[in-house]
């Protein structure tokens, strides 16, 4: 009786679990195995939050947006420092000393912008904040 070649025997060995690899794996647009996502707030619930996404421009409130946009916009690193609370039973603005140092700061950078043709100066500035 003839024995096999064990490199054919490995090739048949590879191929099969391969296949078997591909027919247990989920597909690309599968959703098995996802958990539902749940809402931090409860319908009828307002939450306290910032109300605009990006700047300087700070203020609180129960009409937070819920979701914003991933752009980056001058001033975005300072919010930060900042942050709403209702512990008071009211959504009040709490700003670090922080805060008040790299809005200034921010502030001088815009300034610049008038001054240069380059607008990423601006954001080189602020890095320094």
């Amino acid at each position: 009786m003839k024995r096999p070649d064990p490199l054919s025997a490995c090739m048949v060995l590879i191929v099969v679990v391969l296949f078997a690899a591909g027919c247990t794996s989920a597909s690309p647009g599968s959703t098995k195995d996802t958990s539902p996502v749940t809402p931090a707030v409860t319908p009828g619930q307002s939450s306290c939050g910032f109300t605009t996404c990006h700047g300087l421009d700070l203020a609180c409130g129960t009409n937070a947006p819920e979701v914003c946009d991933m752009s980056y916009r001058v001033g975005d690193k300072c919010r930060q420092y900042a942050r709403c609370d209702s512990s008071g039973g009211s959504c009040t603005l709490v700003t670090s000393p922080e805060f008040d140092s790299c809005k200034s700061c921010v502030e001088r950078c815009e300034a610049i912008k008038s001054e240069t043709v380059d607008p990423a100066m601006v954001f080189e500035c602020e890095a320094k904040c």
